[in-house]
């Protein structure tokens, strides 16, 4: 028997059923595009901070902050250095994506100069802290580790997630190092040891001229 229940994706009956007319049910699809891709969203984060903290438990801390240089000049310069060619507009255009895609709850504030992202939810680093998932918290038994000193790479502070430790250097020091330095990142723990959220959000600046 031949199963498209299974293998047709939300977006395909999302389609259908506005063709259909039948809103309650593209709502309902339109919805499940958005659930549906969740778990895995999480899972390859909490991945990504496992398989940081197995190196730097092998290689020693510092492992950490060549592990994630090697993987933004592999991926993440090529990405960057594209959109270097159509200027900071686009480039602000494109975080936003990212971050919606994520599931951030965050709101943007723009003058002249800059472009502020406020991010009071990451649906990724945050979402570890919130869930208790990190080696300073005992609430879950997974443990992503921490810093367990300050570094450049690691917003000059102890105990950043070490999946974090990507936003400092790709938002920040790698752009520079790269010739583009138009990125600026804060970190906010956003929330408690409980899981419960406080004013503390992280934030992301694009300025709209290298700063050097």
């Amino acid at each position: 028997m031949l199963r498209e229940d299974l293998s047709k994706h939300p977006l395909a009956k999302t389609i259908e059923a506005i063709k259909a007319g039948d809103q309650e049910t593209a709502i309902r699809c339109a919805q499940e595009i958005w659930d549906e891709g969740r778990p895995l969203h999480d899972l390859v984060g909490d991945m990504c901070g496992l398989l940081v903290t197995y190196i730097a438990d092998k290689l020693g801390e510092e492992a950490v902050d060549d592990a994630w240089r090697y993987v933004g000049e592999q991926a993440w310069k090529p990405v960057l250095m594209s959109v270097k060619e159509q200027g900071t507009d686009v480039l602000v255009q494109i975080y936003a994506a990212f971050l919606r895609a994520h599931g951030h709850d965050f709101y943007v504030e723009q003058d002249e100069e800059k472009t502020v992202f406020v991010m009071n939810y990451c649906a990724s680093g945050g979402r570890m802290i919130k869930e208790g998932k990190n080696d300073n918290c005992s609430r879950h038994p997974m443990n992503i580790g921490t810093t367990k000193e300050a570094h450049s790479w690691s917003f000059n502070q102890k105990e950043i997630s070490y999946y974090c430790i990507h936003t400092p250097l790709w938002m920040d020091i790698l752009p520079r190092e790269w010739g583009w330095d138009v990125f600026e990142s804060t970190f906010g723990r956003q929330f408690d040891e409980a899981g419960n959220p406080v004013n503390e959000p992280c934030k992301a600046i694009i300025y709209k001229k290298p700063r050097s």
